[in-house]
């Protein structure tokens, strides 16, 4: 069976894109990681080079494969409908329940600490 998800991204340069807002078919047990993938899937279709300056994608730009976690400056939160709220930004491995709504917002305008990404 499978999981739709409805993303939406803050971020002028991916919007411009691929737009704010994607409804995402994923494999059951899918992942937030697994859908950011799809995402660039979606960036590569429009560009060759993607488009925030000093990144390579948005999987790179939001998470740190080596410690298995999101970047400080991304904000991120996920529902599964209003009120219910799903962790995964603590558990980016947590498979998305069918009808989750994911945000993201890969640079949070309101961070302290910046960290640089893996390369």
């Amino acid at each position: 069976m499978e999981v739709h998800v409805r993303i939406i991204i803050h971020q002028s340069d991916i919007e411009r894109l691929i737009g704010d807002e994607l409804d995402l078919t994923l494999k059951p047990e899918a992942n937030i990681v697994d859908a950011i993938k799809i995402l660039d899937e979606e960036i590569s279709k429009k560009t060759t080079i993607f488009p925030v300056k000093g990144y390579r994608s948005l999987l790179h730009m939001t998470y740190n494969p080596v410690e298995g976690r999101f970047y400080k400056q991304v904000a991120l939160q996920a529902y599964k409908r209003p009120g219910v709220f799903l962790n995964i930004r603590q558990n980016p491995r947590m498979p998305l329940p069918n009808g989750a709504t994911v945000i993201l917002i890969p640079e949070g305008p309101c961070i302290s600490e910046w960290e640089n990404v893996v390369n």
